[in-house]
């Protein structure tokens, strides 16, 4: 977001625009005199505009699939809000960064099982602090959630490489479950349904992802690519352990390829996690998993609308200072 200013006969007028790729979106500030009245209400007009084109855009991209025209835009401003908040608070952005991924990991590994409240994990994540009375495992666990973060990072793509890489990470120091190394033996899924294939087939059926995946990648939303594709991933349970962790680094690092911010999968929201993988891997109903992830983006999206709204002062303060130098 930027202000430009243009020479129309013999006055300037000033103009708040954002760039889509090659596409400009202008909105009038009017003359100089004009601007501090005009500001608020033509910020908000082209955060407005920008999220449409991007839904404009997106839909002649993607064919059309599980999202509502509603749950699209929601998606399109979730990314511009996101972008805001790193762009005029950059400091701000990744203390935001920092409290998203301990909320996040600690989700994940709770999601399995582990007992570490939100503060704990925060010692162990952030202090590199040992917890009295916690097992060494539970630790070394909440450790590796930050390692696996730092093996995806610079991942931009999902292949059997990297999905080995982000798994290796997840299972370090569990030599015995054999990190980044696919299952031998089978595999049962506790109290599911669900019957993962044999062993021999784990590698065919990760390749067979794979090649779903190249073919839809240009077609499905990135959304609702990621969560099909964390549904069929936690179908095949390729490891012996630490699928559910692995699969949700996956899950996330396809998001933030696509400049989303994590999903966060906790205890609030295990039982529907669990239930739907369940159901949508018996019924191959994946649908029903990308309106799952819609709505754990659609609440971090709250969650960073009401950041910019408490400080929407500060944000067109700068554009306003911008605008008059």
């Amino acid at each position: 977001m930027f202000v430009s200013k243009r020479k129309i006969g013999k006055k300037y007028y000033f103009y708040l625009e954002d760039k889509i790729g090659g596409t400009r979106i202008a909105v009038s500030l009017g003359r100089k005199e004009q601007i501090f009245g005009r500001i608020e209400s033509v910020f908000d007009e082209l955060i407005r505009k920008t999220a449409l084109e991007k839904v404009k855009i997106s839909q002649k991209k993607f064919k059309a699939g599980v999202f509502s025209i509603a749950e699209q835009l929601a998606l399109e401003r979730l990314k511009v809000d996101y972008g805001l908040l790193k762009d005029f608070f950059p400091q701000g952005f990744e203390s935001f960064k920092e409290d998203e991924f301990v909320r996040y990991a600690q989700g994940s590994a709770s999601v399995e099982g582990n007992s570490l409240s939100l503060q704990e994990a925060a010692l162990v994540l952030e202090k590199g602090i040992s917890i009295a009375g916690k097992g060494i495992n539970e630790i070394r666990e909440m450790e590796n959630m930050k390692i696996a973060a730092e093996a995806s990072k610079n991942i931009k793509e999902i292949s059997e490489k990297n999905i080995k890489k982000i798994h290796a990470a997840v299972l370090k120091g569990f030599d015995e479950k054999n990190p980044g190394e696919y299952r031998t033996g089978p595999m049962f899924i506790t109290a599911s349904k669900v019957r993962p294939p044999q062993a021999s087939e784990v590698k065919k059926e990760i390749c067979r992802l794979l090649e779903w995946l190249e073919k839809n990648r240009d077609k499905i939303h990135p959304v609702e690519l990621a969560a099909e594709f964390h549904a069929r991933f936690e179908e095949i349970h390729p490891f012996n352990d630490g699928n559910g962790r692995a699969g949700r680094e996956i899950l996330n690092t396809m998001l933030r390829t696509s400049d989303y911010p994590r999903a966060i999968i906790n205890l609030e929201n295990r039982q529907r996690y669990v239930a739907l993988l369940e159901r949508v891997q018996i019924n191959k109903e994946y649908s029903k998993f990308s309106k799952f992830i819609f709505l754990c983006l659609e609440k971090r999206s709250n969650e960073i609308s009401k950041i910019l709204a408490e400080n929407k002062k500060t944000i067109l303060d700068k554009i306003t200072k911008k605008a008059l130098k």
